[in-house]
C-alpha cells in the first residue's frame, strides 16, 4: 500500500464515521427526564392520546388549585350518633338500677328510704334479673330502653314506681387504639360518647409530631386514614367513636420526591404541617446552575377531577383510581414565577421536575461526542504527517 496515498484514504473514512456518530449522537445523550418542550406538547394531545391535564401555573390557577386542602372522614364516621343513642349494652357490662316508691311500704321501699338499688351484671345471654319482673333481655339495648323496660314490668307491683339505669363498670362498649401512641391499648366509651382526639389524649399522646401522623379508624369493612393536623384544623374530623372501633396511630410524614436539574433528586419529606412550592424546590437545593431550564419547571401530581372541572381546565380522558393526573408548569423566567410559587401548596407524594436547559444539552453533546471525536481526528492527521 503507498502511505501517501492510503492515509488520506483512511482520514476520508474517519471523517465519514465521524458524522455519522454525530448525526447519532443526539439520540445517544444521556437525559434526566424529558425535555420542556416534550411535555408542553404531549400536555396539548387530545382525545385518547391525552394523557394528563396541563395547567399553566398563573393567578388563577393558584387562586383555584393552590390552597392547602384538607380531606374529610368518611361519612359513616362523621355521622355516629353519642351519647346514649350511641351506647348499646353488652355481655359483662354491669349495672347500677335505682327503684323508688312513693309509699314506704312498697315492695323496695322502706320506712327509712323509698328507694333501693339493685346491682345487675349482664351474663352471657345477654340478660339481668330484677325481683317482681323477671328475666330481661338488655344486650343492644340503650339505657333508656333498660328504664323503661323495668319500669313497665313494675306497674301494678310496686307503688307509683320511679327507675334510673346507670352504667357502673363498662365491659363491653369500648375501642382500641395501637401504633405510634404512648399507651396502645383498649378504652372505654362513656354514656357522653367518645371523639376521636379524646381517645388519643387519653392513650397519652402520639409519638411522632403531629404533622407527620396518621389516624387510621377501621369500623366493620370500612376505613379511613386522616393526619392528625388535619382533625386539628377541620373539627368535623373529631368524629365521634363507635364502640367496637379501631384506631390506628401510625408515623407517616408527607413528602415529595424531586427530579431532573435540581442540586438533591431525592425524596424530601416535609419539615413542617404544610410547605409551598417554593420550599420544596428549595428542599431540593434549587435549580442546577447552567444545567436547569428555568422555563421548565413542572410539578406532577394526581388531582381531583371535580376540582380540575371547576377551576376551568381539561381533563385527561382516562383516570387513575379516580384521580386526573395533571402537570403544573412555571416559567421562572418569570419573575412572578417566584410569589406563585410562594403561594401553590405541595400535596402529599408530590413530584417535581427541572428539565434541562437546551444549551446545556448541546454543550453535554459537545463534551460526549465531538471533542473525543476531533481528537481521534487530529491523532490521524499527526500520524499522517508523520508518514508523508
Amino acid at each position: 500500500m503507498n502511505r501517501k496515498t492510503g492515509w488520506p484514504e483512511l482520514l476520508g473514512a474517519s471523517a465519514l464515521m465521524v458524522c455519522t456518530a454525530l448525526m447519532a449522537g443526539c439520540a445517544l445523550l444521556p437525559e434526566n427526564g424529558p425535555s420542556e418542550g416534550t411535555i408542553q406538547r404531549a400536555g396539548k394531545k387530545t382525545g385518547a392520546d391525552r394523557q394528563f391535564a396541563m395547567v399553566q401555573l398563573d393567578t388563577t390557577a393558584v387562586r383555584e388549585l393552590g390552597a392547602r386542602r384538607i380531606p374529610l372522614y368518611n361519612e359513616q364516621f362523621s355521622q355516629t350518633m353519642s351519647g346514649k343513642e350511641g351506647l348499646l349494652l353488652g355481655v359483662g357490662d354491669q349495672l347500677a338500677i335505682g327503684i323508688w316508691e312513693a309509699s314506704s311500704d312498697g315492695l323496695f321501699s322502706t320506712v327509712e328510704r323509698k328507694q333501693n338499688t339493685i346491682h345487675a351484671v349482664i351474663d352471657q345471654n345477654g340478660e339481668i334479673y330484677i325481683p317482681y319482673v323477671g328475666q330481661i333481655k338488655v344486650v343492644g339495648k340503650s339505657l333508656e330502653e333498660v328504664r323503661a323496660t323495668i319500669e313497665q314490668g313494675l306497674q301494678g307491683k310496686a307503688v307509683e314506681p320511679q327507675v334510673q339505669v346507670a352504667l357502673q363498670v363498662n365491659i363491653s362498649n369500648n375501642v382500641i387504639v395501637v401504633g405510634d401512641i404512648v399507651k396502645p391499648g383498649r378504652y372505654p366509651v362513656s354514656v357522653g360518647g367518645l371523639r376521636l382526639l379524646e381517645l388519643v389524649a387519653l392513650a397519652g399522646g402520639a409519638k411522632p409530631p403531629v404533622y407527620e401522623t396518621e389516624a387510621t379508624i377501621v369500623r366493620g369493612d370500612t376505613r379511613d386514614t386522616i393526619r392528625l393536623d388535619d382533625i386539628l384544623r377541620k373539627s368535623e374530623n373529631n368524629v365521634w367513636l363507635k364502640p367496637g372501633d379501631a384506631v390506628q396511630i401510625m408515623h407517616q410524614p408527607r413528602s415529595f420526591t424531586a427530579f431532573g436539574a435540581v442540586t438533591s433528586q431525592n425524596r424530601h419529606t416535609f419539615k413542617s404541617e404544610g410547605i409551598s412550592l417554593a420550599e420544596a424546590l428549595a428542599e431540593a437545593g434549587g435549580l442546577r446552575e447552567a444545567l436547569a431550564d428555568a422555563g421548565g419547571v413542572f410539578l406532577f401530581r394526581f388531582e381531583s377531577p371535580a376540582l380540575l372541572e371547576q377551576a376551568g381546565f381539561e381533563q385527561p380522558d382516562v383516570l387513575v383510581e379516580g384521580a386526573a393526573a395533571t402537570v403544573y408548569r412555571l416559567d421562572f423566567d418569570d419573575p412572578q414565577a417566584f410569589f406563585l410559587a410562594h403561594s401553590f401548596a405541595m400535596q402529599d407524594k408530590d413530584m417535581i421536575f427541572v428539565s434541562t436547559a437546551p444549551a446545556a444539552e448541546y454543550f453535554k453533546f459537545i463534551q460526549i461526542f465531538v471533542n473525543p471525536l476531533l481528537n481521534i481526528g487530529r491523532t490521524g492527521i499527526v500520524i499522517s504527517r508523520e508518514f508523508e
